[in-house]
């Protein structure tokens, strides 16, 4: 009955749960398909993680810190979810059909897409938190809970990796 109360206090003793979530849930639904890549799977994992954030809500000292809290909530939720489909091995009809191609895409932009589907989580979520949704270095640091040195230094070699794979490209496809 406490946490129902929390939910619903007056805006006099500090921001409502509800009406921080209200402030985010595009963003987070946009960082979740980002990494589930499927509108259904995007809406469970963003479900999953405001419970979990609900659940804890009371802990967290500084509503101001809201939106990186609930950003990593939201980062675990789905890693954990691309972890749990791992075990499941789905049946790709679209990889199989070699007559369906997309024509509408540069072959640079599908390189591109490559390359970050083959980075592990944690660096596409730098590289897209960075870059994407313009969060600050501190910001990033705050979310992923690491030094922000280490942050820079992480987002660099995952940055040169791209960038030594995507120069590669030129070889497979010829001249452009």
């Amino acid at each position: 009955m406490k946490r129902l109360k929390a939910l619903f206090k007056s805006p006099a003793s500090g921001p409502t749960f509800e009406s921080l979530i209200k402030n985010e849930q595009e963003k987070l639904y946009k960082i979740a398909f980002s990494y589930v890549k499927n509108e259904q799977d995007a809406l469970d994992v963003v479900q999953e993680a405001i419970i979990n954030a609900y659940k804890s809500f009371p802990k967290l000292e500084n509503p101001q810190y809201f939106s990186t809290w609930m950003t990593r909530i939201l980062i675990n939720t789905a890693i954990n979810e691309l972890r749990r489909r791992k075990k499941i091995t789905f049946l790709d009809l679209e990889k199989h059909e070699t007559a369906i191609k997309e024509t509408h895409l540069s072959i640079h932009k599908l390189d591109l897409a490559e390359v970050l589907e083959r980075l592990k989580p944690e660096q596409r979520s730098l590289l897209m938190m960075r870059f994407t949704y313009g969060y600050s270095i501190k910001e990033m640091a705050q979310i992923f809970e690491k030094p922000e040195g280490t942050i820079k230094s992480q987002l660099h070699r995952t940055l040169a990796q791209v960038k030594a794979e995507l120069e590669e490209g030129g070889e497979k496809y010829g001249e452009a």
